[in-house]
């Protein structure tokens, strides 16, 4: 699970993490993901929801607009073998 915080335009969300609240992101990780056409910030990597649901309280004090979600699997250079006996 991750807290997406922002989702537009690259040099806002650079500015964004330049400046962010070092207090609210103590001990989590930090991700600049572009995703066409807009590029999105990404707090944390929680293993339950409470952990995400906690983190989530203290940063909508300062982004109203965060939600948790679950990212997609990256699939990189895969193929599909068939095998037949």
């Amino acid at each position: 699970l991750k807290i997406q915080i922002f989702s537009g335009e690259r040099d806002k969300a650079l500015e964004l993490i330049a400046n962010h609240d070092k207090d609210s992101f103590k001990n989590t990780s930090i991700e600049l993901v572009y995703e066409t056409p807009n590029y999105k910030v990404w707090i944390g990597d929680f293993y339950s929801q409470l952990e995400a649901d906690k983190k989530l309280l203290m940063i909508k004090k300062k982004y109203p607009e965060a939600f948790i979600f679950r990212p997609k699997p990256k699939i990189e250079n895969t193929e599909a073998i068939l095998i037949i006996d």
